[in-house]
This record gives C-alpha cells, sequence and structure tokens, in this order.
C-alpha cells in the first residue's frame, strides 16, 4: 500500500509536537506520478533496491528493507518543486474506479483500478482518502470493485489547500 498526504495541520495526541497531514490517501491499486509523459515513480519501484545499495536485484526483498527505490524515488518527487510542497490543481475519478490528482507543477498521480470481481473479505479496496482525524470519521470515502463507500458516495470530493 502506498499512503501519501495532503494539507497540514498540528499534531495531535499528548505530547505530540509539529505537523501532520490533514488528508491522507491510501492506494492498493497500480498507480504512478507522472510528467509530461514521464514517470517519475510508480508502484513497480517498490521492489528494486534502494540507491547506493550493496544488494543485487535478484536478492533484494523490499518487504523487509528499511527503504526501497520507490522512496528515493518519492523523495526526488517531493524536493522537485521549486515552488515548494505540491499543491493540488485537480481531482478527477472515473467510473472505473481510477483516480487522478494534478499538482500545480504539472505532476499527476494516477491509480489504475485492475478488477472487477468483489471479495467477501473486503480486500478489493482500489484506494481510500481519510481526512482529518478531527472529523472522527476514520474510514474516509472508499472506493472499491463496486463503488464508493462513505461519505462521498453520489457526491464530489476534492482535496484543497
Amino acid at each position: 500500500m502506498a499512503t501519501f498526504g495532503f494539507g497540514a495541520m498540528p499534531a495531535a495526541g499528548a505530547g505530540a509536537t509539529g505537523v501532520a497531514a490533514a488528508y491522507r490517501l491510501h492506494i492498493q491499486e497500480i498507480w504512478r506520478i507522472a510528467l509530461e509523459g514521464e514517470i517519475l515513480v510508480g508502484y513497480g519501484d517498490y521492489f528494486f533496491p534502494p540507491r547506493d545499495s550493496r544488494v543485487a536485484r535478484g536478492d533484494f526483498v523490499a518487504r523487509d528493507a528499511p527503504r526501497t527505490r520507490r522512496d528515493d524515488l518519492v523523495d526526488d518527487w517531493v524536493a522537485h518543486d521549486p515552488d515548494g510542497p505540491h499543491v493540488v490543481a485537480a481531482v478527477r475519478g472515473t467510473r472505473a474506479g481510477d483516480l487522478a490528482i494534478t499538482f500545480g507543477d504539472g505532476c499527476v498521480l494516477e491509480t489504475f483500478a485492475t478488477s472487477v470481481s468483489t471479495a467477501a473479505d473486503g480486500s478489493d479496496e482500489f484506494w481510500r482518502l481519510i481526512p482529518p482525524r478531527v472529523t472522527g470519521d476514520e474510514r474516509g470515502i472508499v472506493v472499491t470493485a463496486h463503488g464508493v463507500e462513505g461519505p462521498g458516495r453520489g457526491g464530489s470530493a476534492a482535496i484543497s489547500r
């Protein structure tokens, strides 16, 4: 699962300092971030060793590693915007469950739903948008193979900053 944070709010909890993401996006499908037709980072980069690793690709086990190539590439993406943090400019969803978030610098985070089946165990989730914890609704908007669940059902969701 990939997790992205949007916006900022004061960190909550006893002794907490700093800021936390206001909204969290959890993606359980194939995804990528592209700019002008070039893929900057994507789902598959998780399976490769990080830069300067001495572990051969064939010996690399991502789930056991503290970092992957995807971590390096996401860090590069976060740092590349000369105007500061990436700001959401537009959000688009499709009936198939795909999601595209366009940022002010032209980068696009895209998800690609790959299933029409529904799983009895709930494992058919494509992605979910979790609102700030102050709302009390940790579930948020959930998109699965059988549609939208949560407060966004039948409506639209927008991320703003």
